[in-house]
């Protein structure tokens, strides 16, 4: 049962991005860009560590590395007590210099999303970015913390592809760093890679029943970061504590339709492949 309060926090530092990839759909973002100011972003973490928020991820639909405080906004959130902090990047503008400061944020798991076996296959997903320099960041930024002997952050590389594919992954860095492996998703209402069990009356949302929240860059509260384009809004925290958005009238609503499996109400819902 979802307690008074959000037990994990997503809040998108930026979506700004330096990379076009083909598996996310940012040629449908249609939202304002831009990047949470870092006195607002501090207010809200004040928030979560007085309501008893454990974990706290910083990022959403873009590169956080692109947010100029974001180490600066890590640092923050831990000072301040958030026990959980965790990240997900491309991995392509860490350099050495920002994989040494990044050891001493205090940030606890980061995940490079790396989709690709070969220059030819990265490339032709992340467009924008050299597989080359990426993989040598990567490669440096575990130098880096190997040197420097800390424990912090866990890193891992993850890959979206076959399992065939994530077999000669893992022969790839699975000696060096932990790997991960995820199916190809619909990001919501972006993508078509798979089709939604709509046929399926009991379906269930983790993000619902797991007590968490999702915040984007201007306040804005969501479902989850599959609503890239903000349609579904169930608060803004410019204008409302965290508090009384999550129990506010737009969250209850949402949860009982949640609760009652009536996802024709929520088309976003409805459709999502993630939803099973």
């Amino acid at each position: 049962m979802v307690g008074d309060f959000p037990l994990e926090v997503r809040i998108e530092n930026t979506n700004l991005c330096n990379a076009v990839c083909t598996i996310c759909p940012r040629e449908q973002l249609t939202r304002p860009k831009g990047t949470m100011d870092y006195e607002f972003f501090c207010s809200i973490v004040d928030q979560l560590v007085e309501g008893g928020t454990r974990e706290l991820h910083l990022q959403g639909y873009g590169e956080p590395f692109l947010d100029r405080d974001i180490l600066r906004k890590i640092s923050y959130a831990k000072k301040r007590g958030i026990s959980f902090t965790f990240m997900v990047t491309n991995g392509s503008l860490l350099t050495e210099e920002l994989s040494r400061e990044l050891m001493e944020s205090g940030l606890d798991k980061l995940k490079i999303s790396f989709y690709g076996l070969n220059r030819t296959e990265y490339e032709a997903i992340h467009r924008g970015l050299s597989f080359e320099e990426v993989k040598k960041n990567v490669e440096r930024l575990l130098e880096v913390k190997k040197r420097l002997r800390r424990k912090r952050p866990i890193i891992s590389v993850k890959y979206i592809g076959s399992i065939g594919g994530f077999l000669r992954f893992f022969l790839q860095w699975g000696f060096k760093t932990r790997v991960s492996y995820a199916r190809l998703h619909n990001y919501g209402y972006g993508r078509r890679f798979n089709r939604p069990r709509t046929d399926k009356k009991d379906r269930k949302c983790p993000i619902v029943t797991e007590s968490i929240m999702q915040v984007l860059w201007d306040g804005t509260v969501v479902p989850c970061c599959y609503d890239f384009n903000g349609r579904v809004v169930l608060g803004d925290l410019k204008k409302e504590s965290v508090r009384d958005v999550w129990n506010g009238e737009a969250y209850q609503r949402f949860r009982e339709i949640h609760r009652k499996r009536e996802y024709e109400k929520i088309p976003m819902c409805f459709n999502c492949d993630k939803l099973r």
